[in-house]
């Protein structure tokens, strides 16, 4: 793992505790089972992220917080 990567882990994961990923999802208008086959997870799975319940790993979470990087955009875009 390169440092970029552990980067994008911790902001996620600080993203994840304060419950911003949830607030961009529903501000995007995406269900947890759209977000979650963005994700290729399981909605479940997205949910106990969402609620901090379980931290992304590997992969799935690099490409979590690609889709939450494109939502912050989206958002700020559309305000």
């Amino acid at each position: 793992m390169t440092k970029a990567h552990a980067l994008r882990l911790v902001q996620l994961r600080a993203a994840i505790s304060t419950g911003e990923t949830r607030e961009l999802r529903v501000a995007a208008r995406l269900s947890i089972s759209e977000l979650a086959a963005a994700c290729g997870v399981d909605q479940s799975t997205l949910w106990r992220w969402e609620q901090g319940k379980r931290l992304p790993r590997g992969d799935r979470a690099l490409r979590y917080a690609d889709l939450v990087d494109s939502l912050r955009k989206r958002i700020r875009e559309s305000a």
